[in-house]
């Protein structure tokens, strides 16, 4: 009988998944963690080619664009709402000196502040680590740089500890713990992990990552650019890596561009651009990805996913650089790609050891779409899309602190007043030096003001004016004014110590709203974190503009508004009250477009109803045994569009994972019938 020769791809894979196994070795033990078993396409005997199944052409949407005043901006700040390294430690930034154990201080003496980076390259011999006076790892580490490009941490060329490509060491590393302040007491996570803004350079070392990431809830990575020729740029491969946000990341070089491990609790990456990597652009080992917009540039897989448990949500990307050796996208998980583009490749996918005939993919499924009424085309179904509106202030004139007024952070006084007062300056950007302020009534956003910037404050309400559960009441409102948008950044709104505050008594939160939108402009909401206070996070009026939702952590949302709301990294928390089963999330009439979602707890996620649209891509549903009961997403004569996964301990979790409700009809997808994920199951796609 005459042998089969192995593909051209086998071989290579098989060659790279060498690399792969040795390097991830490596990875595992300088992060701490065991290695994973894992699946490559090597062990698979050659497969004959497929054709990928029909898809209906997709809906028309804008092509993402790059826009360079957005991936990078000239960022300057007050000297009080930031540390600035050069002069508070004396870094140099002259590319010559070493300003290691200057940087490292900054760290150490400020978890939880915003580390400002002036232009400059900042030379460094050792890691950065985010650890504290004693040692310990802490979260919140914030570092800003003025610009992108012009702001470099460089590592050494030929640094001690930095040649053993088997053994690599990171340039810079974010901790995992709980700090007072600027992290959920009790938490042991990457709470607040915000990286924004600058270059990691790691120079001649083939032993070097550039950064070792871990982030939850508004952690955060936007307008970074990694370069290097070591073993990964980023490295999220530690336990609980998520949910954060990746936002307009390069990667130049490596061995991997991104590498993600463990499976918990979803990632969401967006402007992703990867080039001139040798052995996988984006790397994912059994972890939930929502993916869009990516770019690659590589002569190996752009993207590949070598564990069942992995689940990868992809949308708009351009792959280019292939070889006939590979395909652009090597996947052994599930997957939904959509709009696929490839140049080079020996096809654009290959799913599960089958190579998936063409270049392109228009839509794509691991498994057979869901659909309920297949009569009827979703009108969820891939909806238009609008950036986030990114407004950076040009002038220091531009600001206003709350401090000038006479509000003063970690005192326990009433803050309301001098916070208004500077609110109804006329300044177009608020801010609030970093710490905890009381608030006992509604801030109302109008007039000039464009930006209230928290810069990781919190507001911590309480008082009659949030008592009444029968008279809600927002801790903040957004009204009319003359700005074109408003946006709210980097606030936490959170319960006063037990007993309460000097001025407000044990807090009373029984109809605290955390949002109110009362305006037809855009209101965006970036790195803010509402949950487990609130009788609800969100409330509009009739006739209000488009909500925008990046890296927010909240629930008890309720959009029952024609409005448009684009949420982008949506950790979806449940009301801390215990006996509150309500959806997290109620759409009635809006149109509702989430990428990367993650929910925790138990109950509903979402309803959407009377003519909602809701499109969810890439959801990580942490269930509990509480959820059995209760069905994870409803629609009730409205229209929805899902790709999503499931995750908790032991065989428990919702029994029913979608019901859809057209007239007397219904129709419900059970767990049992969706596809199994470990300790979860999947559903690819799903149209309703």
């Amino acid at each position: 009988m005459t042998k089969r020769r192995p593909s051209s791809e086998t071989v290579a894979t098989a060659a790279l998944t060498m690399l792969s196994l040795v390097g991830g070795l490596a990875v595992a033990c300088t992060a701490g963690v065991g290695v994973r078993p894992v699946t490559h396409a090597a062990a698979q005997p050659p497969a004959p080619v497929a054709k990928a199944p029909a898809a209906p052409d997709p809906a028309p949407n804008a092509t993402p664009a790059g826009d360079p005043a957005l991936d990078s901006p000239r960022l300057r700040f007050p000297s009080d709402a930031v540390v600035d390294v050069k002069a508070a430690y004396q870094a140099k930034g002259d590319g010559s000196s070493d300003d290691t154990a200057a940087l490292q201080r900054a760290i150490t003496e400020n978890a939880g502040r915003t580390i400002y980076l002036p232009a400059g390259t900042y030379l460094v011999s050792k890691p950065l680590e985010a650890r504290d006076k004693a040692g310990r790892w802490q979260s919140g580490l914030r570092l800003v740089g003025e610009e992108r490009n012009g702001t470099v941490i460089k590592l050494k060329d030929r640094a001690a500890g930095y040649g053993d490509r088997w053994n690599p060491r990171p340039v810079l590393r974010a901790g995992a713990a709980s700090i007072n302040g600027a992290g959920r007491s009790g938490d042991a996570s990457g709470y607040g992990n915000q990286l924004e803004n600058f270059t990691v350079d790691t120079g001649a070392n083939r032993g070097a990552t550039g950064i070792d990431y871990t982030g939850s809830s508004v952690a955060s990575i936007r307008r970074l650019t990694i370069t290097g020729q070591g073993a990964t740029g980023l490295s999220i491969t530690r336990g609980l890596p998520g949910p954060a946000l990746i936002s307009r990341l390069a990667v130049k070089g490596f061995d991997y561009g991104v590498r993600v491990a463990q499976g918990q609790y979803g990632l969401t990456l967006e402007h992703l651009n990867l080039s001139g990597q040798k052995i996988a652009g984006l790397d994912n080992s059994g972890n939930v990805l929502a993916v869009r917009d990516l770019t690659s540039a590589n002569t190996v897989p752009a993207i590949r996913s070598g564990e069942r448990g992995g689940f990868i949500s992809l949308v708009d990307a351009k792959l280019t650089g292939g070889t006939a050796d590979f395909s652009a996208i090597q996947n052994y998980g599930e997957l939904m790609a959509r709009r696929i583009s490839t140049a080079g490749y020996r096809s654009a996918l290959t799913q599960g050891g089958r190579i998936i005939s063409g270049n392109d993919l228009a839509q794509y499924s691991s498994k057979t779409a869901v659909a309920p009424f297949p009569e009827t085309q979703s009108l969820a179904a891939d909806l238009p899309v609008r950036e986030t509106p990114d407004f950076v202030a040009a002038q220091p004139t531009d600001w206003v602190s709350v401090a000038t007024y006479g509000a003063k952070p970690d005192d326990a006084e009433d803050d309301t007043a001098a916070i208004q007062k500077a609110l109804d300056s006329g300044k177009p950007v608020v801010y609030l030096p970093t710490g905890r302020y009381v608030i006992s009534k509604t801030l109302h956003v109008k007039g000039a003001v464009r930006q209230l910037a928290g810069f990781g404050s919190t507001l911590t309400p309480g008082g009659a004016a949030f008592g009444d559960a029968a008279a809600p009441a927002a801790v903040i409102q957004v009204e009319e004014g003359t700005a074109r948008d408003v946006t709210v950044w980097g606030l936490r709104i959170a319960k006063a110590p037990q007993g309460g505050t000097a001025t407000t008594g044990s807090p009373k939160t029984a109809g605290l709203i955390g949002f109110a939108q009362r305006t037809t402009r855009p209101l965006v909401l970036k790195d803010v974190d509402c949950c487990g206070v609130a009788k609800a996070s969100y409330q509009a009026q009739a006739g209000v503009g488009p909500l925008y939702l990046e890296n927010v952590s909240a629930a008890g949302w309720q959009f029952d508004q024609p409005q448009q709301v684009w949420a982008r990294q949506f950790n979806h928390l449940d009301r801390g009250t215990g006996d509150d089963q309500s959806p997290l999330l109620v759409n009635a009439g809006a149109t509702v477009w989430v990428l990367g979602l993650e929910t925790e707890r138990d109950g509903p996620v979402m309803r959407t109803e009377r003519g909602g649209r809701t499109e969810v891509l890439g959801g990580a549903v942490y269930e509990s045994s509480a959820s059995a009961n209760d069905i994870a997403f409803e629609c009730v004569d409205g229209s929805m569009s899902l790709a999503f996964t499931t995750m908790g301990p032991g065989n428990g979790g919702y029994r029913i994972l979608t019901r859809q409700r057209r007239g007397e009809v219904t129709k419900d997808l059970p767990r049992q019938q969706a596809y199994w994920r470990g300790d979860g199951r999947t559903v690819p796609l799903y149209t309703g």
